[in-house]
């Protein structure tokens, strides 16, 4: 287990009509007027009609920015720094899940900014000062809402970049009402939780030494969202099912349940590309790219993925050939993604130019942190590899 510190985790405020308290809390981080951003969607706009209520009898005034898309866009953001210093606002209030939740890190990172917000998410400078973010959770999957991350996507250069791992980033508080969520229709509700699963694998698929207890922390997350995804698809409005979603997915990615290790993380890089090409949505890209990933790799670490077949799923270990129970792992959360309403393949979803000439332009977009132009910190592969493992998901 390496050195870890474990800080700055937003307030989480869980449970039925905890949306109500957001003017309140808005107030006790030090606002007065608030930037309301959501995406605009239908289903949204009643709840969007009360959170003015809410704020309004908190005493807090409040301008409003719809409109934000899936893989959200630069230019919202740009829009919304610019009607943050028009509207005075001093705090912005997301109201949506992770795509709406990225946006405002966005905005709140930009508006005390003197340069372009784009600076912070190529890495040129880093935020030092942001706006006050309170989260309202209308979705389980990225984890946005508890997370020191927020990705955006730059039309004109077709970037997909991210500001990543600083604490001003983070949201000041999160309301998580599973209630909130039962309108997600089930593709987005399993792709949303492809996401979570996916964040728990790319973590427990580490070269971190000594991590037993962090192991168990990540299958314990991965069990719940095995048997809580399925019946969150079939019964929207069960509570239990949306709860357990809603719960897991800020710690999964938050660093709750992966103290003390260093997650692979290259399938979210290369999913990016994904989303950023074809207008993926990343959870639906995450269950496409991460088992032909999986299969890709699992030679370097045969009993690493031996143990997730075996701890996830009660797969009897074959000591004769434990490559046929990593094997047999793989297989059965492929299955357990397509029995969610997830594709197997890339052509099953995207209509989009596949060619070879495509797939090499998007595995040179991603950035290699790597020593010899590679990335993945578990698994090191290069851009020939990813090209690889995108012709392996066509």
């Amino acid at each position: 287990m390496i050195n870890f510190e474990l800080k700055n985790i937003p307030d989480m405020i869980f449970g039925r009509g905890t949306e109500a308290r957001c003017g309140e809390l808005l107030k006790s981080f030090g606002g007065t007027k608030a930037l309301i951003h959501h995406s605009g969607e239908p289903f949204v706009q009643p709840l969007i009609e009360k959170v003015k209520q809410y704020l309004t009898e908190a005493g807090m005034e409040f301008a409003e920015l719809g409109g934000v898309v899936p893989n959200p866009r630069l230019s919202k953001v740009y829009e919304g720094i610019e009607l943050c210093r028009k509207e005075k606002c001093d705090c912005v209030l997301a109201v949506g899940g992770g795509s709406v939740i990225d946006s405002a890190k966005g905005i709140a990172c930009g508006v005390p900014y003197d340069g372009d917000v784009w600076d912070m998410y190529r890495m040129v400078v880093t935020p030092e000062k942001v706006l006050t973010l309170g989260v309202i959770s209308t979705f389980s999957g990225t984890g946005s809402e508890c997370s020191c991350a927020s990705v955006v996507t730059n039309e004109k250069t077709q970037l997909k970049l991210s500001i990543d791992d600083n604490p001003l980033v983070r949201p000041a508080f999160c309301i998580l009402n599973p209630e909130l969520t039962y309108s997600v229709p089930p593709m987005q509700t399993a792709s949303g939780a492809s996401d979570i699963m996916s964040h728990l694998v790319e973590n427990f698929c580490t070269a971190t030494p000594d991590v037993y207890m962090n192991h168990q922390f990540l299958i314990a997350g991965m069990k719940t969202v095995l048997k809580n995804a399925p019946i969150a698809v079939r019964e929207p409005d069960n509570y239990a099912a949306r709860s357990a979603l809603a719960a897991t997915a800020p710690f999964a990615i938050s660093g709750l349940l992966r103290i003390g290790l260093v997650g692979d993380w290259a399938c979210h890089l290369m999913e990016h590309e994904m989303s950023t090409e074809w207008n993926v949505p990343h959870g639906l890209g995450l269950a496409i790219i991460t088992p032909v990933w999986m299969r890709y790799v699992y030679k370097r670490n045969v009993s690493l993925f031996a143990k997730l077949a075996v701890e996830l799923f009660g797969i009897e270990y074959d000591f004769d050939c434990p490559e046929r129970t990593a094997l047999a792992g793989i297989d059965a959360l492929s299955e357990w993604f397509q029995s969610i309403g997830m594709p197997r393949t890339i052509r099953e979803f995207v209509d989009g130019d596949t060619s070879e000439a495509t797939l090499r332009r998007m595995a040179a977009r991603i950035d290699y942190p790597l020593e010899g132009h590679k990335t993945g910190f578990a698994f090191a592969i290069s851009a020939e590899d990813v090209v690889n493992i995108y012709k392996l998901a066509l």
